[in-house]
C-alpha cells in the first residue's frame, strides 16, 4: 500500500504547472464504494447463477487537475479494496487500483471520465479443502496456502453524477481488452466528497 501511495503522490507532483489554473489541484477527493469483480463470469452456485453484485468495500481518494482546455480535467487516484473472502472463506483477497482518468464534464453536475488502471491483486490462501458439488456428488478440492500477486492493467470507463460536495460514480474497468476470450469486465460503485482547494 505504501508504495501504491508514493508513485500516487509522485505522479500528482509531476503534472506540468501549466496544467492548472493556479499549478495546484483545484480538489481533493475520498471515494466509499462496493467492488464486484468479473461481472457476470464467476459461477456463485451449483445451479450455474453468476455473480452479478457483489460486496466488497472499496476506500480510496484522489485528486481533480485541470487542463487548460475547458471542462477536461485529469483525475489520478487511489484506490483500495479491502481484504475480502469472496465465494472462497480460505482465500482472502486484497486488492490495490493505481487509477488514472482523462475527465470531460458536459455539464455542471455529469462528468465522464475515460483512463487506465494498474491492478494489484494479492491471494492469501489458508491451505485446507473445500467440497465443492461436481454435478453428479462431491469433489475435494484443495485450497492454496501461500501468498501469491498478480498486476494487471485495465481499460476503464466512467459516469459520474455531482451533487455540490457529493458525487455517485459508476466505474468500469476491463481486462483484456484486445483479447476476446479472456475480456473481463469488473465494476465499482463509488460515492464521493470533494473538498475545493
Amino acid at each position: 500500500m505504501i508504495k501504491y501511495l508514493f508513485v500516487f503522490l509522485l505522479l500528482t507532483q509531476l503534472i506540468p504547472t501549466g496544467w492548472a489554473n493556479t499549478g495546484a489541484a483545484e480538489s481533493v477527493y475520498v471515494n466509499l464504494g462496493t467492488h464486484t469483480e468479473y461481472f457476470n463470469k464467476v459461477q456463485t452456485d451449483s445451479s450455474g447463477d453468476t455473480r452479478k453484485f457483489e460486496i466488497a468495500p472499496t476506500v480510496g481518494a484522489g485528486i481533480v487537475i485541470n487542463f487548460p482546455y475547458d471542462r477536461f480535467k485529469f483525475l489520478p487516484e487511489l484506490n483500495w479494496v479491502l481484504p475480502h473472502d469472496g465465494l472462497n472463506n480460505n482465500v482472502i483477497k486484497n486488492l490495490f487500483m493505481l487509477r488514472a482518468d482523462i475527465g470531460y464534464d458536459p455539464l455542471d453536475w455529469l462528468r465522464f471520465r475515460l483512463g487506465s488502471s494498474i491492478m494489484h491483486l494479492n491471494q492469501h490462501g489458508r491451505g485446507g479443502t473445500t467440497k465443492i458439488n461436481n454435478g453428479n456428488g462431491t469433489s475435494t478440492f484443495f485450497n492454496p496456502d501461500e501468498n501469491r500477486s498478480s498486476i494487471n492493467t485495465t481499460f476503464d470507463l466512467g459516469a459520474e453524477i455531482l451533487f455540490e460536495d457529493w458525487a455517485l460514480r459508476l466505474q468500469t474497468y476491463t481486462y483484456s481488452l484486445f483479447a476476446h476470450d479472456q475480456r473481463q469486465l469488473s465494476y465499482t460503485i463509488f460515492i464521493s466528497y470533494y473538498w475545493d482547494q
